[in-house]
């Protein structure tokens, strides 16, 4: 009885602590191998192979079968699902290349507040000024982005809060392939955010085509092999590019199949189910202090006045934002106190039953 309360109560938040460590280890990897010339589409291409071949043995246990359903319109979305949501993104890691892990993580805290303002432009979301609920949202949305364009134009004074590059590590410079280019690198991350963004519309839409989160999981990401194999072979075909060997690379294709594709896709799942869509987006700050931290201690990277304020203004901008997403999914009765007008109320619910 004491261990099953203990699992319902700290097993989530457990959960996604490490899901958090996983994304700082593969950011700090990644960076590493990256600027010592490892070429982005080829460990994007090994990681999505790997972790189908990981979700496979999932999809044949819990939806035994169902693979049979898929037909072309399924398909036309999962190939869109797999553009929006994998080979895109792939621009991340370029972006990762040109800057640093402390920088590029921010980025990842600005997707849903872009995910807010698409739904929001296509009209798939209302936006009531009049509620107290929608003016925190905006509020949310505007502190985010003053806090990204904080962190991407402004600098500042370099803060030495501790030692930094205990490792002794050096950039390759000779070695990148792409170089570094911080304005470049700020654009490619913003693109790739933006492309998630829209990614979560698209995945909504193919699993009520395909409603087989394992055997979709599995399809998207072979196809994101395909395509990304595809753009990686017509940018760069010498064979060299593409041999894996005993070396940091082929640690970070595995550690991030097995922990940041695989193992992540699982316990998510099992999160939401847990604590609901809107838990995981609650530990952002954890995978940021860490990879901030490490990137300045193991790295060497500076941390500045601007990178500070900017990741301080997205966290609260995001924050606020979850806040009230929170406080528009809660029930009505736990929203309004017993004493509010009646007038509200009716406002109210006439924008709960909007939103349904």
């Amino acid at each position: 009885m004491g261990s099953s309360s203990f699992k319902a109560e700290w097993g989530p938040a457990i959960c996604m602590v490490l899901i958090e460590l996983f994304t700082t280890g593969q950011m700090l990897l990644t960076k590493v191998v990256v600027d010592a010339g490892l070429f982005v589409f080829a460990l994007l291409t090994y990681r999505f192979f790997i972790g189908t071949v990981l979700v496979v043995p999932l999809a044949m246990i819990f939806e035994r079968g169902k693979l049979k359903e898929l037909n072309l319109k399924a398909f036309i979305w999962i190939f869109t699902s797999a553009l929006v949501g994998f080979t895109i993104p792939g621009l991340y890691y370029i972006g990762l290349g040109d800057t640093s892990p402390g920088y590029a993580i921010n980025f990842y805290n600005i997707i849903p507040i872009a995910t807010f303002i698409l739904a929001v432009l296509f009209r798939k979301e209302p936006l009531n000024m009049k509620s107290l609920v929608g003016i925190i949202k905006v509020i949310g949305t505007l502190i985010c982005v003053g806090g990204t364009l904080v962190i991407s134009l402004y600098k500042g004074k370099v803060i030495h809060l501790w030692p930094t590059n205990i490792i002794g590590y050096h950039t390759k410079h000779s070695g990148s392939a792409y170089g570094h280019h911080h304005m470049r690198g700020t654009i490619l991350l913003i693109i790739s955010c933006l492309s998630l963004a829209v990614w979560y519309t698209v995945q909504a839409q193919m699993l009520k085509v395909f409603p087989y989160k394992y055997w979709s999981t599995v399809a998207t990401c072979f196809v994101g092999c395909i395509q990304m194999a595809a753009v990686g072979v017509a940018m760069n075909r010498e064979k060299a590019t593409w041999e894996l060997k005993w070396n940091m690379s082929l640690f970070t294709i595995v550690y991030s199949a097995i922990l940041n594709t695989a193992a992540k896709f699982v316990m998510i799942s099992w999160v939401v189910t847990q604590r609901g869509p809107t838990y995981p987006s609650m530990f952002c700050a954890v995978s940021v202090l860490f990879t901030t931290v490490l990137d300045s201690l193991l790295l060497g990277h500076d941390l500045s006045v601007g990178s500070i304020l900017g990741m301080i203004m997205i966290l609260a901008g995001l924050y606020s934002f979850l806040y009230g997403k929170r406080k528009e999914s809660a029930p009505q009765s736990k929203e309004q106190p017993k004493d509010e007008l009646q007038p509200q109320c009716e406002d109210n619910i006439k924008e709960s039953e909007s939103n349904v």
